[in-house]
């Protein structure tokens, strides 16, 4: 389709076949324009939404603790980015932040979740965002469930049937349903489902379907092991690359990047600082006021032990002076979190560490050891073509072994990256088995166009990989 013409544009009226025309020494006849084409109906007429069933709607608690997050601080101004919103392979998707930052993603993967709970839930999930786009994966679990593919497929005209009642004509792109070799058995039944999904897409212009199955597919029935991690069912990272390449082009070619302004971001001479971790009595306790009269973010309300999921965020960001500065901490990938019990450093060295040697905020800790919880974290609200500075701790005590965190940061420019030994026999200044006073600093930091920096917290060595705190300081504009 042509694009239409813009607001108060005229076009000359054309000619018949009858002769008339305006005369030769007459002025064109303009025709007002006719505004936006009219967004079709959906290729279907009865209402898919009928049949939807959660049954015991087991994923309610979590819906709610997204809502009530997107209550206290609603990501962004309101409307105009892209919701990626699925089950667990958009939840742990940990790039999705950094490959579809000009889109502006909200992530709302929810682990376990079948299309019909997306499709039950597409108000806190979905519409509450107004999005430019949405882009969806789910469907799989309804299968392994025992559900049919109609009930699948009436799944996702139910969400389809949701947006469109609320914002007609935006774009609803459908990632395929992936063949995995953990369930190669309902592989025909889930191609059934892609197929009948896309002749529908074939049909309106607004829904999309992107067909990653067939690059899987290319690698083996069923595709090559490398792509999953151990369950033979979840996407290692390997499988991530395959899929980004599958989505990618089909997000450009059906969704503009986004047209929201950006903010000013903080002025050169801010320093934000963020304890991360649990905040229960037993586990740790946040950072306020510290003693040195200077103001820190803390994590809230999680338990030790407990999942922080991707999609979650710090938002509002105070400075060390409790100023304002429109900076985001947004999870792009979930970390569990622990601490005094489990090791946390109550001990910092002042002497390394200064006045980031505050206990509240090294005594606990982010953690990543499983690729369900693939520890990233996004900061947005920064001014693109400044720089600055990340200065990363990062400890854990324990015997057990050595252990060693890499830090990979993203942004506008090369990725930078540095490592910290957190932990094993005698790795601590002082003799200790937990890292008390090194500090990661990666200067020179540019975010991106839209103003983010990708943080990824990788395992170096070990089976775990942490971060306790953090300090972002603006440089220089």
């Amino acid at each position: 389709g042509d694009a239409a013409p813009a607001a108060g544009d005229a076009r000359l009226a054309p000619a018949d076949d009858a002769g008339a025309n305006p005369a030769p020494d007459g002025p064109a006849t303009p025709v007002p324009d006719a505004g936006p084409v009219p967004v079709p109906p959906l290729p279907w007429a009865d209402d898919p939404c009928a049949g939807v069933n959660v049954g015991d709607d087991p994923f309610a608690a979590r819906i709610a603790a997204f809502a009530a997050a997107d209550d206290a601080a609603p990501p962004g101004a309101p409307g105009g980015g892209l919701v990626v919103v699925g089950s667990s392979s958009i939840r742990r998707w940990e790039d999705a932040q950094r490959l579809l930052s000009a889109w502006d993603p909200v992530q709302r993967g929810v682990g376990g979740a079948r299309l019909a709970d997306v499709a039950h839930w597409a108000e806190p999930l979905i519409l509450r965002h107004r999005p430019a786009a949405v882009l969806l994966y789910a469907g799989t679990n309804d299968l392994a469930d025992g559900r049919s593919a109609d009930s699948v497929v009436d799944a996702y005209r139910c969400v389809a049937a949701r947006l469109h009642a609320a914002q007609p004509g935006t774009p609803l792109l459908w990632v395929s349903i992936t063949p995995t070799p953990a369930r190669w058995g309902i592989w025909p039944v889930a191609a059934q489902v892609n197929a009948r999904i896309e002749a529908l897409a074939d049909a309106h212009p607004s829904l999309v379907y992107v067909d990653g199955a067939t690059t899987f597919l290319a690698t083996g029935s069923p595709p090559d092991a490398g792509l999953f991690v151990a369950d033979g069912l979840h996407l290692s990272p390997a499988g991530y690359t395959l899929w980004a390449e599958a989505i990618l082009p089909v997000v450009r070619a059906h969704v503009p990047e986004s047209a929201r302004p950006l903010p000013p971001g903080p002025p050169p001479g801010t320093y934000v600082r963020v304890d991360l971790g649990p905040s229960d009595a037993e586990n740790g306790h946040p950072a306020g006021v510290d003693a040195f009269g200077i103001q820190w973010n803390a994590w809230p309300g999680l338990p030790g032990g407990e999942q922080a999921l991707a999609g979650e965020a710090l938002r509002g960001l105070v400075g060390t002076r409790g100023e304002a500065t429109g900076v985001d901490l947004v999870l792009s990938g979930g970390f569990r979190a622990n601490g005094l019990r489990n090791g946390g450093l109550a001990a910092p060295d002042f002497g390394r560490l200064g006045t980031l040697a505050v206990a509240e905020a090294t005594q606990d800790f982010f953690y990543t050891g499983d690729p369900d919880d693939p520890g990233g974290l996004t900061l947005q609200g920064l001014t693109p073509g400044a720089r600055h500075t990340l200065r990363l701790f990062a400890s854990r005590a324990s015997a057990d072994e050595r252990r060693v965190t890499r830090f990979v940061v993203h942004g506008g420019g090369a990725p930078a990256q540095a490592e910290v030994t957190t932990t094993g026999p005698g790795v601590g200044a002082d003799g200790s088995n937990a890292n008390v006073g090194e500090l990661v600093v990666l200067t020179g930091l540019v975010p991106d166009p839209r103003g983010r920096l990708h943080v990824d917290v990788q395992i170096a060595q070990g089976q775990f990989a942490y971060l306790n705190l953090m300090e972002l300081e603006v440089e220089a504009r």
